[in-house]
């Protein structure tokens, strides 16, 4: 991820007092896709999303919408509540 989005995310962080940002979010997705040992193409099959897409999502290149996120979590074979535990 470029210098400038990193800057971008924190002032967003900062101007509306979130505490996550989207690429908080993708980088957790990440982390839970690599632990199950799985590739961007087969969390991809697995939710019926394009590879592109998750890429993006994973980088904080763009907000997912919700039923975007139940269909990852559901490819990473969660329940919602389990993924969210990190964020509190």
């Amino acid at each position: 991820m470029s210098s400038d989005r990193r800057h971008k995310n924190k002032n967003i962080k900062k101007e509306y007092e979130l505490e996550y940002v989207a690429e908080d979010v993708g980088n957790h997705i990440t982390n839970l896709r690599t632990a199950a040992k799985m590739t961007r193409y087969q969390l991809a099959l697995c939710t019926g999303l394009k590879e592109s897409v998750i890429m993006r999502i994973e980088k904080g290149i763009c907000e997912p919408k919700l039923n975007t996120l139940f269909r990852i979590i559901n490819g990473l074979d969660m329940k919602p509540a389990d993924f969210w535990k990190v964020f509190n």
